[in-house]
Protein backbone atom coordinates (compact mmCIF):
# COMPACT_ATOMS: atom_id res chain seq x y z
CA UNK A 1 0.00 0.00 0.00
CA UNK A 2 1.11 3.19 -0.99
CA UNK A 3 2.19 5.71 2.04
CA UNK A 4 0.07 8.72 0.51
CA UNK A 5 2.20 11.35 2.85
CA UNK A 6 5.51 10.27 1.47
CA UNK A 7 7.65 12.60 -0.11
CA UNK A 8 8.83 12.11 -3.74
CA UNK A 9 11.39 14.86 -5.05
CA UNK A 10 10.62 16.07 -9.29
CA UNK A 11 12.36 17.66 -12.01
CA UNK A 12 10.67 18.69 -14.78
CA UNK A 13 12.64 19.49 -18.01
CA UNK A 14 11.72 21.96 -20.50
CA UNK A 15 13.17 23.63 -23.57
CA UNK A 16 12.31 26.73 -21.65
CA UNK A 17 11.75 26.05 -18.00
CA UNK A 18 12.94 23.97 -15.76
CA UNK A 19 11.96 23.34 -12.03
CA UNK A 20 12.25 20.75 -9.05
CA UNK A 21 9.38 20.39 -6.96
CA UNK A 22 8.41 18.03 -3.89
CA UNK A 23 5.18 16.56 -3.99
CA UNK A 24 3.24 13.80 -1.39
CA UNK A 25 2.61 10.41 -3.57
CA UNK A 26 -0.92 11.74 -2.65
CA UNK A 27 -0.31 14.65 -5.01
CA UNK A 28 -0.01 17.53 -2.82
CA UNK A 29 2.75 20.00 -3.92
CA UNK A 30 4.99 21.02 -1.47
CA UNK A 31 7.24 23.35 -2.84
CA UNK A 32 8.70 24.05 -6.28
CA UNK A 33 11.37 26.02 -7.44
CA UNK A 34 11.70 27.01 -10.95
CA UNK A 35 14.88 28.98 -13.20
CA UNK A 36 15.70 29.34 -16.93
CA UNK A 37 16.65 26.09 -19.05
CA UNK A 38 19.41 27.99 -20.98
CA UNK A 39 19.59 24.28 -22.48
CA UNK A 40 22.84 25.52 -25.21
CA UNK A 41 25.21 24.92 -21.67
CA UNK A 42 24.28 21.24 -22.40
CA UNK A 43 23.12 18.30 -19.42
CA UNK A 44 25.65 19.26 -17.30
CA UNK A 45 25.27 22.41 -16.19
CA UNK A 46 21.18 22.14 -16.43
CA UNK A 47 21.96 18.69 -13.74
CA UNK A 48 23.81 20.64 -11.61
CA UNK A 49 21.14 23.53 -11.67
CA UNK A 50 18.76 20.57 -10.36
CA UNK A 51 20.96 19.77 -7.81
CA UNK A 52 21.72 23.20 -6.64
CA UNK A 53 17.95 23.18 -5.77
CA UNK A 54 17.82 19.68 -4.55
CA UNK A 55 20.48 21.30 -1.87
CA UNK A 56 17.77 23.99 -0.50
CA UNK A 57 14.72 21.44 -0.73
CA UNK A 58 16.71 18.77 1.42
CA UNK A 59 17.43 21.72 4.33
CA UNK A 60 13.48 22.25 4.15
CA UNK A 61 12.11 18.63 4.08
CA UNK A 62 14.98 16.22 4.61
CA UNK A 63 14.79 12.91 2.64
CA UNK A 64 12.81 12.24 -0.10
CA UNK A 65 11.66 8.67 -0.63
CA UNK A 66 11.90 8.24 -4.78
CA UNK A 67 12.91 10.39 -7.52
CA UNK A 68 10.49 11.27 -10.96
CA UNK A 69 11.81 13.05 -13.82
CA UNK A 70 9.99 14.44 -16.85
CA UNK A 71 11.45 15.31 -20.14
CA UNK A 72 10.81 15.26 -23.82
CA UNK A 73 11.37 12.54 -25.88
CA UNK A 74 12.76 10.66 -27.94
CA UNK A 75 14.11 8.61 -24.75
CA UNK A 76 13.93 5.19 -23.28
CA UNK A 77 11.85 5.46 -20.15
CA UNK A 78 12.99 1.65 -19.42
CA UNK A 79 16.60 2.25 -18.93
CA UNK A 80 16.63 5.94 -18.22
CA UNK A 81 18.33 7.02 -21.06
CA UNK A 82 17.37 10.37 -22.79
CA UNK A 83 17.73 9.93 -26.84
CA UNK A 84 18.72 13.42 -28.47
CA UNK A 85 15.31 15.30 -27.92
CA UNK A 86 15.42 18.53 -30.28
CA UNK A 87 15.12 20.99 -27.81
CA UNK A 88 17.83 19.53 -25.28
CA UNK A 89 21.37 20.16 -27.45
CA UNK A 90 24.02 17.43 -25.99
CA UNK A 91 21.35 15.09 -24.07
CA UNK A 92 22.52 11.99 -26.34
CA UNK A 93 21.84 8.91 -24.93
CA UNK A 94 22.93 9.75 -21.86
CA UNK A 95 21.77 7.52 -18.87
CA UNK A 96 20.15 10.13 -16.99
CA UNK A 97 18.80 7.08 -15.06
CA UNK A 98 21.98 6.15 -13.38
CA UNK A 99 23.32 9.18 -13.32
CA UNK A 100 20.59 10.19 -10.52
CA UNK A 101 20.17 7.20 -8.81
CA UNK A 102 23.80 7.54 -7.82
CA UNK A 103 23.75 10.86 -6.88
CA UNK A 104 20.76 10.31 -4.40
CA UNK A 105 20.56 6.35 -3.97
CA UNK A 106 17.23 6.28 -4.69
CA UNK A 107 14.78 4.72 -6.96
CA UNK A 108 14.50 6.91 -10.28
CA UNK A 109 11.84 7.03 -12.53
CA UNK A 110 12.40 8.93 -16.02
CA UNK A 111 9.25 9.22 -17.91
CA UNK A 112 8.47 10.92 -21.49
CA UNK A 113 6.69 14.29 -20.51
CA UNK A 114 3.33 13.93 -22.62
CA UNK A 115 2.82 10.25 -20.63
CA UNK A 116 4.01 11.77 -17.47
CA UNK A 117 0.86 13.98 -18.01
CA UNK A 118 -1.24 11.60 -18.85
CA UNK A 119 -0.29 9.76 -15.73
CA UNK A 120 -1.00 12.79 -13.41
CA UNK A 121 -4.73 13.46 -14.96
CA UNK A 122 -4.96 9.61 -14.48
CA UNK A 123 -4.44 10.05 -10.79
CA UNK A 124 -5.85 13.12 -10.28
CA UNK A 125 -7.49 14.58 -12.54
CA UNK A 126 -9.84 14.31 -15.98
CA UNK A 127 -8.76 11.02 -16.51
CA UNK A 128 -9.24 9.40 -13.47
CA UNK A 129 -11.21 5.96 -13.45
CA UNK A 130 -10.45 5.57 -17.38
CA UNK A 131 -8.99 2.63 -18.73
CA UNK A 132 -8.48 4.49 -22.43
CA UNK A 133 -7.75 7.91 -22.43
CA UNK A 134 -4.91 10.04 -24.09
CA UNK A 135 -3.23 12.96 -23.30
CA UNK A 136 -1.95 15.22 -25.64
CA UNK A 137 0.39 17.70 -25.16
CA UNK A 138 -0.23 21.06 -27.75
CA UNK A 139 2.05 23.10 -26.63
CA UNK A 140 5.30 24.11 -28.01
CA UNK A 141 5.47 20.81 -29.06
CA UNK A 142 2.91 18.17 -29.73
CA UNK A 143 3.25 14.39 -28.14
CA UNK A 144 0.81 11.92 -26.96
CA UNK A 145 0.62 9.95 -23.87
CA UNK A 146 -1.80 6.67 -24.23
CA UNK A 147 -3.50 4.89 -21.63
CA UNK A 148 -4.58 1.43 -23.27
CA UNK A 149 -6.43 -1.03 -20.76
CA UNK A 150 -4.79 0.84 -17.85
CA UNK A 151 -1.35 0.73 -18.98
CA UNK A 152 0.73 3.46 -20.84
CA UNK A 153 1.14 2.12 -24.21
CA UNK A 154 5.21 1.17 -24.89
CA UNK A 155 7.62 -0.15 -27.19
CA UNK A 156 9.89 -2.89 -26.73
CA UNK A 157 12.03 -0.38 -25.42
CA UNK A 158 9.68 1.63 -23.24
CA UNK A 159 9.45 4.27 -25.90
CA UNK A 160 6.15 5.80 -25.55
CA UNK A 161 4.14 7.78 -28.92
CA UNK A 162 5.49 9.70 -31.23
CA UNK A 163 2.55 11.37 -32.55
CA UNK A 164 3.76 14.48 -33.80
CA UNK A 165 5.77 13.17 -36.22
CA UNK A 166 3.41 11.38 -38.14
CA UNK A 167 2.58 13.09 -41.53
CA UNK A 168 -0.93 14.86 -41.72
CA UNK A 169 -0.71 16.52 -45.42
CA UNK A 170 2.40 16.61 -47.99
CA UNK A 171 2.47 20.18 -47.91
CA UNK A 172 2.94 22.29 -44.38
CA UNK A 173 5.78 23.87 -42.28
CA UNK A 174 8.45 22.22 -41.65
CA UNK A 175 9.26 20.46 -38.23
CA UNK A 176 9.84 17.17 -37.16
CA UNK A 177 12.25 16.41 -40.13
CA UNK A 178 9.48 16.45 -42.61
CA UNK A 179 6.80 19.07 -43.93
CA UNK A 180 3.12 18.93 -43.02
CA UNK A 181 3.77 16.48 -39.49
CA UNK A 182 1.11 16.76 -37.06
CA UNK A 183 3.71 19.04 -35.09
CA UNK A 184 3.44 21.14 -37.71
CA UNK A 185 -0.51 21.78 -37.90
CA UNK A 186 -0.97 21.53 -34.21
CA UNK A 187 1.57 22.93 -31.70
CA UNK A 188 2.48 25.96 -30.50
CA UNK A 189 5.38 26.57 -32.88
CA UNK A 190 3.72 25.02 -35.96
CA UNK A 191 0.62 27.22 -35.91
CA UNK A 192 3.18 30.14 -35.69
CA UNK A 193 4.79 29.19 -38.81
CA UNK A 194 1.06 28.12 -40.52
CA UNK A 195 0.35 31.79 -40.14
CA UNK A 196 3.09 32.46 -42.84
CA UNK A 197 2.17 29.81 -44.76
CA UNK A 198 -1.62 30.68 -45.34
CA UNK A 199 -1.59 34.02 -45.11
CA UNK A 200 2.39 35.48 -46.19
CA UNK A 201 1.55 38.93 -46.74
CA UNK A 202 -0.33 39.46 -43.57
CA UNK A 203 2.05 37.44 -41.32
CA UNK A 204 5.35 37.96 -43.38
CA UNK A 205 7.16 36.00 -40.13
CA UNK A 206 6.17 34.04 -37.77
CA UNK A 207 3.29 34.95 -34.98
CA UNK A 208 2.98 33.65 -31.96
CA UNK A 209 -0.19 31.84 -30.80
CA UNK A 210 -0.93 33.93 -27.81
CA UNK A 211 -0.70 36.77 -30.60
CA UNK A 212 -2.80 35.25 -33.00
CA UNK A 213 -5.60 34.34 -30.22
CA UNK A 214 -5.47 38.39 -29.64
CA UNK A 215 -5.72 38.86 -32.77
CA UNK A 216 -8.17 36.40 -33.78
CA UNK A 217 -10.60 37.76 -30.65
CA UNK A 218 -10.07 41.62 -31.99
CA UNK A 219 -11.32 40.45 -35.41
CA UNK A 220 -9.25 39.49 -37.17
CA UNK A 221 -10.71 36.81 -39.53
CA UNK A 222 -6.89 36.06 -40.92
CA UNK A 223 -5.46 35.10 -37.79
CA UNK A 224 -8.64 34.00 -36.30
CA UNK A 225 -9.07 31.00 -40.07
CA UNK A 226 -5.21 30.07 -38.91
CA UNK A 227 -6.00 28.83 -35.35
CA UNK A 228 -9.64 27.69 -36.94
CA UNK A 229 -7.20 25.65 -39.71
CA UNK A 230 -5.27 24.27 -36.56
CA UNK A 231 -8.25 22.78 -34.63
CA UNK A 232 -9.56 21.31 -37.48
CA UNK A 233 -5.66 18.83 -37.56
CA UNK A 234 -6.03 18.65 -34.09
CA UNK A 235 -9.36 16.93 -34.47
CA UNK A 236 -8.26 14.70 -37.28
CA UNK A 237 -5.71 13.18 -34.66
CA UNK A 238 -8.24 13.24 -32.28
CA UNK A 239 -9.96 11.12 -34.15
CA UNK A 240 -7.35 9.24 -35.52
CA UNK A 241 -7.10 7.88 -32.07
CA UNK A 242 -10.67 7.57 -31.64
CA UNK A 243 -10.73 4.91 -34.62
CA UNK A 244 -7.32 2.83 -33.23
CA UNK A 245 -8.59 2.54 -30.05
CA UNK A 246 -12.25 4.35 -28.63
CA UNK A 247 -10.33 6.09 -26.33
CA UNK A 248 -13.14 7.43 -23.06
CA UNK A 249 -11.33 10.68 -23.12
CA UNK A 250 -8.82 12.82 -25.06
CA UNK A 251 -7.41 15.36 -22.86
CA UNK A 252 -5.58 18.54 -24.43
CA UNK A 253 -2.78 20.58 -22.52
CA UNK A 254 -1.79 24.25 -23.11
CA UNK A 255 -3.49 25.07 -26.32
CA UNK A 256 -6.98 24.02 -25.18
CA UNK A 257 -6.29 26.04 -21.72
CA UNK A 258 -5.35 29.46 -23.33
CA UNK A 259 -6.76 29.74 -26.63
CA UNK A 260 -11.01 31.21 -27.33
CA UNK A 261 -13.38 28.25 -26.12
CA UNK A 262 -14.13 28.15 -30.56
CA UNK A 263 -10.79 27.03 -31.13
CA UNK A 264 -12.05 23.80 -28.75
CA UNK A 265 -14.96 23.31 -30.36
CA UNK A 266 -13.78 23.15 -33.70
CA UNK A 267 -11.32 20.07 -32.37
CA UNK A 268 -14.95 18.54 -31.18
CA UNK A 269 -16.52 19.13 -34.34
CA UNK A 270 -13.80 18.34 -36.27
CA UNK A 271 -13.42 14.70 -34.26
CA UNK A 272 -17.34 14.04 -34.97
CA UNK A 273 -16.98 14.49 -38.79
CA UNK A 274 -13.76 12.03 -39.21
CA UNK A 275 -14.50 9.60 -36.24
CA UNK A 276 -15.97 6.20 -36.86
CA UNK A 277 -19.53 6.87 -34.97
CA UNK A 278 -19.34 3.93 -32.79
CA UNK A 279 -16.04 4.35 -32.29
CA UNK A 280 -16.16 7.85 -30.59
CA UNK A 281 -19.54 7.90 -29.40
CA UNK A 282 -18.38 7.71 -25.64
CA UNK A 283 -15.13 9.94 -26.28
CA UNK A 284 -15.29 13.19 -24.18
CA UNK A 285 -12.74 15.72 -25.54
CA UNK A 286 -11.75 17.95 -22.58
CA UNK A 287 -8.79 20.84 -21.38
CA UNK A 288 -6.59 19.62 -18.93
CA UNK A 289 -8.05 19.24 -15.62
CA UNK A 290 -4.95 19.99 -13.15
CA UNK A 291 -4.24 23.24 -15.17
CA UNK A 292 -1.16 24.74 -13.56
CA UNK A 293 -0.61 21.68 -11.24
CA UNK A 294 0.05 19.47 -14.24
CA UNK A 295 3.62 19.77 -14.71
CA UNK A 296 4.56 19.71 -11.15
CA UNK A 297 2.90 16.41 -10.53
CA UNK A 298 3.29 15.08 -14.22
CA UNK A 299 7.41 14.45 -12.59
CA UNK A 300 6.21 12.48 -9.33
CA UNK A 301 3.26 10.81 -11.18
CA UNK A 302 5.05 7.99 -12.81
CA UNK A 303 6.63 6.80 -9.09
CA UNK A 304 3.32 7.06 -7.98
CA UNK A 305 1.38 4.91 -10.75
CA UNK A 306 4.47 2.37 -11.00
CA UNK A 307 3.60 1.57 -7.52
CA UNK A 308 0.39 1.42 -7.64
Amino acid sequence: MINSERLILGWDIGGTKSSAVVCTAAGLVQAKTTWASQTERGPKAMLQDFLDAVTALRQRFGDFSAVGVSIGGPLDPQHGIILSPPHLPGWDRLPLGDILAEEFQLPVTIEHDAAACLLAEHLWGGAQGATHAAYLTAGTGFGAGILLGGKVVRGPSGQTVEIGHIRLADRGPVLYGKAGSVEAFCSGTGIALLASELFPEQFPQPVPVRELAEKAQAGDAAAREVLLAAGRATGRVCALLGDLFSPQILIIGSLARYLPPWWLQEVREEFAREVLPQNGAHTQIIASVLGDKLQDLSCIAPCVFREA
